[in-house]
């Protein structure tokens, strides 16, 4: 399979929004892109934070009728929107071809819906990207053994890559909370019972 239509960003998890945000701002023929994430919480946080940067974009995820999804990829083909989110669930239900940039912003689960892709973005001279985070190694080993070759690595010009990971949630991830119990609010909490009955005189009375 050719490989020019393929490449990687390597690079850590709290990095990625950063790095689309570089690519979207630093390329002005990075149009018509679909951006594939897993969870449906990723796709809403990846779409607002693209639609504050100003950048025109649209969501579609399963919760959407299937009149909705063909707009919006139809909106996408047509230039009316830069950027479509979506998880790797729905877009399984769509033709994508005529796309021309997908960016896997999560690595993909199906090796066959890569491959899929790949042939429909290689039609239209355009590139298929993926993200890849160090835990993601394994599964790009097996994807490159599936293709028979080494798939490019791309470095970002001007964007600053981190050399440690930093521990932070993941895109949409609600989940990560503390589990330690939090004190009762003063309203709800029960008064310590005092010993309200008599006093017992323990003291002898003083004599004269």
């Amino acid at each position: 399979m050719p490989i020019k239509n393929q490449s990687i960003h390597e690079v850590f998890d709290h990095q990625k929004v950063a790095l689309l945000h570089h690519l979207l701002e630093s390329s002005d023929d990075l149009h018509g892109v679909i951006v594939f994430l897993r969870s449906l919480d990723g796709v809403h946080a990846l779409t607002s934070s693209l639609n504050q940067a100003g950048i025109k974009v649209a969501s579609l995820h399963g919760n959407k009728k299937a009149e909705l999804r063909e707009r919006a990829l139809k909106e996408l083909k047509n230039g009316t929107i830069r950027v479509l989110v979506t998880t790797e669930t729905v877009v399984r239900l769509l033709d994508i071809s005529g796309v021309r940039h997908v960016v896997q912003f999560e690595f993909h689960e199906l090796q066959d819906d890569y491959l899929q892709r790949v042939a429909c973005v290689e039609a239209q001279g355009g590139e298929v990207t993926t993200f890849v985070t160090p835990k993601d190694l394994s599964l790009l080993q097996k994807l490159e053994e599936l293709v028979d070759a080494e798939i490019p690595r791309k470095i970002a010009s001007g964007f600053i890559y981190d050399k440690q990971p930093k521990k932070e949630k993941a895109l949409g991830d609600h989940t990560n909370r503390s589990n330690k119990t939090k004190s009762k609010p003063l309203q709800h909490k029960k008064p310590k019972l005092k010993n309200k009955g008599p006093r017992r005189k323990t003291g002898r009375s003083r004599q004269d």
